[in-house]
Parts: structure tokens; C-alpha cells; sequence
């Protein structure tokens, strides 16, 4: 484990008053990085969790189905645009920055900038002249092609928002991602607070979409000095050959795997409209979004803390070192990830008051099942997350596509054995528990393997999730 220097976090004074056990410790180290990390996703879900509670008291529940998936269709349509750049833009300019290269950095910057650019530009004109043919395939009806082109807005911005956020990842900045989601946040509710009584829908839409484009102008902004040199001016020419080519080899692999996991959700939620109807969408949306919100504060700490920690392990030390590394972090990890899926369980009535009304207290159950799922997700990348350093892009690929394959599978035998409404959610759990079984068993070939008591400790808290989530259901 790296010490408290290495991680950047200060060291307890070593006095008999704040001494403590090894096991205590890494308790605390865990905990202490998963607060510092969670910061960015924290401020995008206060966010969602005040804007979603203007837009269901006035709207209700047809009007969250409704803009769920609008929503929905944007970031994957985002995804597409942006060219999966996040990850090779923060690896090259890492990379560039270590050898002391910051002309590569600026050249790896810019080539991205103008493929997301030409993307871009591609997309949304597409989406502009055929939104009534996306609002079909979204909604099962053309009317709501105003809705589309207003989207388009939030389209562009998430395109070029995961470009900034690679660039931000490869400096090792944490504090530009939190200004970005604060000030896009501030820009999005005040937007959502004056346009929704007055424009009902479209006022939703934009103050939704508009967050990502705020939140770009608004850091480069208040933070456009600390990256004067790096990515600096642009470059001549911008795209640069050789750069692109590596940019792309890497981003293919990342765009396939997220186009493929939100395509799938959200083809299967486009069917789950036409089948039980827009207010059972807004009430997936509801159990969905609260879900993931657990999720995202793992997610955070694996990719911007984990996945660094992992890589650079591995290069020193090899496949032992990896799986040093990751039996280490995986008990804490995986009690914290289940007591925080059993406590959104338990607390999912006063949650769902909170942040959107009475009205939804028949997401209840699908909020039980989709918190199931989603401990799945969260165990299988904590195992997995050294996947990419262990056994390059075949066995990380190998492990992404098991989800949405699952959830595809298991959606349409759920749907067939007469599962109702309860069949997405149903299948969320069942695709994240598979990921987790694949997971570890793609990483126990590659040499990562998991002792009897890890396998125990996964089971076993699969299974008390699995029960509360029955004994929910059944209430």
C-alpha cells in the first residue's frame, strides 16, 4: 500500500493517542481517499438530486420518463462525439508531463480537440435534421423532436467536457473537475428553476443539457491560467498524424465498451417505454439514478485513484504486485460498497421524498433490485480494476462487454417469464452479478486470482442484498 505521502494524505501523528492497527489503518486510508475523490460526482448529484425535485413536483412522473430518456439518448449520442479521448488524453499528457515533453502534451491535446471537433460537428447535425426520427427511436413517437435539437446543446458540451476531463485526470488536477461540476451545477438549476414552470418539458430539457456546456465555460474560465502552457494555444497543424493514430487505437477500445453499456440500457428502456409506458420509466429512473449514485463515489476512487495505483504497481512489480494490491483494497472496499447498498435499501422511502415526492414511493422495489445490480458493478471493477495494466485491452474488453450482454440477455428472459415492470430492474441485478462472477474469473487466469475468502465475503453479501431486496419486494 503507498503511504500517506505518496497518496497525498497527510500522516496521523504517531503518538500512542492516534495510533492504530494496520487493519484500522487502511480502513481510514480507504475511507479518507473515497471523501477526496467523491468530490466531482458529490456536486453533479446535489445537483441532479435539487434539479430532479423541481422537475418531478411540476411535471410528476411522466415528465422524468420523458426526460430520462431525452437525457439518455444525449450522453450516448456525447459518448459517440467525444471519441472515447478521456483516457488516452489523460494517459498521453501524463506520460508527456513525466518525460518532461510538454510539446507532445500540447500535440496529443490539440489532435483530440480536432477529432472531437470534426465529430462533433457530424453528429449534431445529424440530430439536428433527423430529431424526429430520434424521437421515435427514443420515445415511440415523433412530437417530441423540439426536445432532441434543444439536447443538442448538452451534446456538444459532454463531448467536450470528457476531453477537458482527460486533460485534467493526465495533470493529476482535482480541483478543476469540482469547479467545473459546481459552476456548470449553478448554471444548469438556475436554468431548470425559471424555464420549467414556463416551459414545462423544454424548459427541463435545456436546463438539463445546458450543465455540461456551462460547466466547460466556466472552468476554462476560473482555471484557464493553470493550463496557459499545457495544452496552451493551439498547434499547427491541430490534428497531428502520428498523435491521432495513437489516440484513436486507445479511445476505440473506450468508446466501444461505453457505447456499448448505456446503447443497451438505453435500447432496452426504449422498449420498456412502448411495454408499461412512461410513468413506469420515470419510476425506473428514479430507482436507476439514486442507485448509481452509490455507485458513483466508487467509480470516482477507482478510476482517478486505484487505476494509477494499480498501473504503476504493476510496472514495477508485475502480476504479483497487482494482485498484492488488489486483495489489499478489496474486503474494505467491498463491506463499505454493501453497507452503503443496504442502507439505500432500507432508507429508500425518505430518499425518495427527498429528492423527488410521494409520488414515487412505487420505486421502492426497483430501487432494491437495481442497488443489487449496481454492488455487482462496483465488486466486479474493484477486482477488475487492474485489468487493463494486467492484460492489456483483450482482457479489460473481455470484462466490460459481460454487462450489457448479461443485462440484455437477462431483460429479455425476465420479460418473457412475465416479470412486468419489475423485469429491467430484475435484470440490472442479474447483469451486475454476472459481471462479477466474469470478473473474477477473467482475472484469476490472467493471475489476479481471488482467495477462498474473497470469494466467500462476495457471496455471501450478494446473497444478504439479495434477501433484503426480496423481503422489500414483498412488503
Amino acid at each position: 500500500m503507498p503511504s500517506p505521502e505518496e497518496s497525498g494524505t497527510p500522516p496521523l501523528p504517531q503518538t500512542p493517542l492516534f495510533a492504530m492497527p494496520p487493519g484500522a489503518r487502511l480502513w481510514v486510508d480507504r475511507g479518507m481517499r473515497l471523501a477526496a475523490t467523491a468530490a466531482y460526482p458529490g456536486v453533479s448529484a446535489i445537483v441532479s438530486a435539487i434539479r430532479n425535485k423541481w422537475v418531478a413536483t411540476h411535471l410528476e412522473v411522466a415528465g422524468i420518463g420523458v426526460l430520462a430518456q431525452i437525457v439518455s439518448g444525449q450522453t450516448w449520442l456525447g459518448i459517440a462525439s467525444g471519441l472515447g479521448m478521456s483516457l488516452p488524453v489523460a494517459q498521453a499528457i501524463a506520460d508527456s508531463m513525466g518525460r518532461g515533453d510538454p510539446a507532445s502534451a500540447r500535440r496529443s491535446f490539440w489532435s483530440a480537440f480536432g477529432l472531437v471537433a470534426c465529430a462533433l460537428v457530424l453528429v449534431s447535425g445529424a440530430v439536428l435534421l433527423l430529431a424526429p426520427v430520434v424521437a421515435q427511436a427514443l420515445l415511440g413517437v415523433p412530437g417530441h423532436a423540439d426536445l432532441v435539437r434543444w439536447s443538442v446543446l448538452g451534446l456538444a458540451g459532454y463531448a467536450l467536457s470528457n476531453l477537458l476531463i482527460g486533460m485534467f485526470a493526465g495533470r493529476s488536477d482535482v480541483t478543476s473537475p469540482v469547479v467545473y461540476a459546481a459552476l456548470g451545477g449553478l448554471a444548469s438549476l438556475v436554468a431548470t428553476f425559471l424555464l420549467v414552470p414556463r416551459a414545462g418539458l423544454a424548459g427541463a430539457t435545456v436546463g438539463t443539457a445546458i450543465f455540461w456546456p456551462a460547466g466547460v465555460a466556466g472552468v476554462l474560465l476560473a482555471r484557464g491560467r493553470t493550463y496557459r502552457d499545457v495544452p496552451g494555444p493551439p498547434v499547427r497543424p491541430l490534428v497531428h498524424k502520428d498523435e491521432a493514430g495513437r489516440l484513436l487505437r486507445v479511445g476505440t477500445a473506450a468508446l466501444f465498451l461505453s457505447l456499448l453499456d448505456l446503447g443497451t440500457m438505453l435500447a432496452l428502456r426504449a422498449h420498456y417505454v412502448r411495454a408499461y409506458g412512461i410513468d413506469a420509466n420515470g419510476l425506473l429512473q428514479a430507482a436507476l439514478a439514486l442507485s448509481q449514485l452509490v455507485g458513483a463515489v466508487f467509480y470516482a476512487y477507482l478510476a482517478s485513484y486505484a487505476f494509477g495505483k494499480i498501473s504503476a504497481a504493476t510496472a514495477a512489480g508485475g502480476i504479483e504486485a497487482a494482485r498484492t494490491y488488489t486483495r489489499r483494497q478489496w474486503r474494505p472496499l467491498l463491506l463499505l460498497a454493501a453497507g452503503g447498498a443496504a442502507f439505500a435499501m432500507v432508507a429508500a422511502a425518505p430518499l425518495l421524498h427527498l429528492l423527488y415526492s410521494t409520488r414515487f414511493d412505487a420505486a421502492r422495489p426497483l430501487m432494491a433490485w437495481t442497488l443489487l445490480g449496481e454492488f455487482g458493478r462496483i465488486a466486479a471493477l474493484t477486482w477488475s480494476v487492474g485489468s487493463l495494466p494486467v492484460g492489456g485491452r483483450r482482457l479489460w474488453v473481455g470484462i466490460g462487454v459481460t454487462q450489457p450482454v448479461m443485462l440484455a440477455a437477462a431483460y429479455a428472459a425476465f420479460t418473457a417469464g412475465g416479470a412486468g415492470a419489475m423485469s429491467l430492474p430484475y435484470a440490472y441485478a442479474a447483469g451486475g452479478a454476472a459481471l462479477l462472477v466474469i470478473a473474477m474469473a477473467q482475472m484469476r487466469r490472467a493471475g489476479v486470482g481471488p482467495r477462498p475468502g474473497d470469494i466467500a465475503g462476495a457471496l455471501l453479501a450478494l446473497a444478504a442484498l439479495a434477501a433484503l431486496a426480496v423481503t422489500i419486494r414483498q412488503s
